[in-house]
């Protein structure tokens, strides 16, 4: 059930500037999060926001608009104790940057607390 959020910056006020990604890259990156955390059809969803750079800093640097970070947040039912999670956020890392075409160091991984018995779809809680 992987829930993937895509925030961005703007450089004005939600321009049609190249801030999202476009409906085909957004799919592109659902099919392949999905490859990798392994989901059944549905099963990933991959969602985009922007945030206007006005609103957004980062401390002793300025963010230059040719860094165009990117924040990805990961919603998951567990996170799986067997796997890796640092290979996995480096996955996620290279995928998002490939397809949103940014450099990896300025696209950052954060990982939500597990959606399990918090997270209701349909009004029933995932189990």
């Amino acid at each position: 059930m992987p829930i993937v959020t895509i925030e961005t910056l703007s450089d004005n006020d939600y321009s049609t500037d190249d801030a999202l990604p476009t409906p085909e890259a957004l799919q592109s990156l659902a099919d392949a999060l999905g490859e990798l955390f392994g989901s059944q059809p549905s099963g990933t969803w991959v969602r985009a926001r922007q945030q206007q750079r006005a609103y957004y800093a980062e401390n002793l640097i300025e963010v230059r608009p040719d860094m165009r970070p990117v924040i990805v947040e990961v919603l998951k039912s567990e996170l799986d104790r067997g796997k890796d999670l640092e290979l996995e956020a480096a996955a996620v890392c290279a995928l998002v940057a490939q397809v949103l075409g940014r450099r990896t160091e300025n696209v950052h991984v954060i990982y939500e607390m597990p959606a399990r018995g918090r997270v209701a779809f349909g009004g029933k809680l995932v189990r």
